[in-house]
């Protein structure tokens, strides 16, 4: 509260210990409440309604049907998306104030703002560019067509292979020195050290794995056929849990606190699963072939609890 506010509340208290008669007492009660009404006004002014306080966390979706990228919509509003014109966006990562995705036919990694704005070309050449990954100052990504994992500085440049012989590599997860990616084909999940090297399995046997996200010690993989599961997986290695069934479609996949979003291809939705399992909550329907989807956690963000879209998340870890 400001100095201002404080000598308001000092100077009603200090009136309010005067003893005075009745007429002069009304005059003062009139006072004293025009007095509250200006200090409420003021704290509103300063800190605006509860309700207006923005929460952490947006969840943000690449639209290849469209050729944008958009933040889903509460319900009844119409998302404005944060990025127009795109060529088959596939997969997305952000980090602080930036989305990163990939454009599967022109061969690019494209970086936003995720207020909006211009796409900037980060890096061009690649062959079927799908899944990427974003961990400071390094972007993860993997070429569905040669099968090899690249890496590219956030600031633009000449990609670094890090892995290659993939059979139809999906999308790709960092966790400290460590990515993690689908096979699609090769219907298996394969770890890579960030510096480079050849592929470990983590897990096989897989039909047509393709998003995939992780905490702690465990990943979570989309099973991209029609019906289509999401399975859990521990990082160590092992077989698969089934989380959820039923799914048509389902492509990318992102986690926040400990619920699981997924894109549905086909009919054009994303839809919600606990990380422990359960059957899938619509969250949004009605988008154009929704291929990737991310969450901007404030735990890295420098305004932490903005939220930069209409569709607000808990943080990470709640």
């Amino acid at each position: 509260m400001s100095r201002v506010t404080d000598e308001r509340v000092v100077a009603m208290n200090r009136h309010a210990r005067f003893r005075c008669t009745p007429a002069r007492g009304r005059r003062r009660a009139r006072s004293a409440i025009a007095a509250l009404l200006l200090l409420f006004t003021s704290i509103l002014t300063m800190t605006g309604p509860a309700s207006a306080q923005p929460a952490p966390g947006t969840l943000y979706v690449a639209e290849t049907g469209a050729g944008q990228v958009l933040p889903l919509p509460a319900s009844g509003a119409t998302p404005t998306p944060v990025a127009t014109g795109l060529n088959h966006p596939a997969d997305i990562a952000v980090s602080g104030e930036t989305l990163y995705l990939t454009e599967i036919e022109t061969g690019r990694v494209l970086s936003v703002p995720v207020t909006g704005g211009t796409p900037t070309p980060i890096a061009t050449g690649l062959d079927r560019p799908y899944g990427i990954a974003v961990s400071g100052s390094t972007i993860y990504v993997a070429e569905a067509e040669t099968g090899r994992v690249v890496s590219v500085p956030t600031t633009g440049g000449v990609p670094t292979t890090l892995a290659t012989g993939l059979n139809n590599p999906g999308e790709i997860v960092v966790s400290g020195t460590t990515l993690y990616i689908t096979e699609l084909l090769g219907g298996r999940v394969v770890s890579v050290p960030t510096t480079g090297g050849i592929p470990t399995a983590v897990t096989t046997g897989l039909n047509t794995p393709l998003g995939v996200a992780i905490s702690g010690n465990t990943l979570y993989v989309t099973e991209a056929t029609n019906p289509g599961r999401v399975v859990s997986v521990p990082t160590t290695g092992g077989a698969a849990t089934v989380l959820a069934t039923g799914l048509t479609y389902p492509y990318g996949l992102t986690l926040s606190g400990n619920t699981l979003y997924i894109t549905e291809n086909s009919p054009g939705a994303v839809v919600s699963v606990p990380t422990t399992g359960g059957t899938p909550t619509p969250v949004v329907t009605g988008l154009n072939r929704p291929y990737g989807i991310a969450v901007q956690s404030p735990v890295n963000h420098p305004e932490a609890g903005q939220c930069w879209g209409s569709v607000c998340l808990p943080p990470f870890g709640s």
